[in-house]
């Protein structure tokens, strides 16, 4: 994939959507299976990725408030809004093991740091260390 088309797949939030399940399975047969077993419909799968769908994320059902809010406020990202970090972004233990809303804080201020394009060079490191790493106090997830 271009760098550029990887770029736009970098939700305003800072969830990469290029390395979604959602996305993905559009060249993985078995997820997608498994995504349908999971009563995701079918009429919404392969996902294109939140900004090509306006923040209509296929599970969500409704908009993403997030995704609208930055869209009215004329950003691309969020941490570009003199709000930062508000309360669409804030980490919650609910369902942490399997979503990747607690990533957004520091995807955003990754991608502040060092561009976007470094950014989604490292998105699928970042997604391993966040669901595969063991905690190592003072010094964070180790793979």
């Amino acid at each position: 994939m271009n760098p550029e088309s990887r770029i736009s797949l970098i939700a305003p939030c800072g969830i990469d959507c290029s390395i979604c399940e959602l996305y993905l399975c559009k060249d993985d047969k078995n997820l997608l299976d498994r995504l349908l077993s999971k009563g995701i419909p079918a009429s919404v799968l392969p996902c294109k990725g939140c900004r090509n769908i306006d923040g209509n994320c296929p599970i969500m059902g409704k908009s993403c408030e997030t995704y609208t809010c930055v869209q009215q406020k004329k950003h691309h990202y969020c941490f570009e809004c003199d709000d930062f970090p508000c309360k669409n972004l804030h980490p919650a233990a609910d369902r942490a093991d399997i979503l990747p809303h607690n990533m957004k804080i520091f995807n955003l201020c990754e991608i502040k740091r060092i561009g976007a394009t470094a950014f989604s060079e490292k998105s699928i490191e970042n997604k391993k260390r966040y669901y595969m790493g063991k905690m190592v106090l003072g010094s964070g997830p180790v793979i």
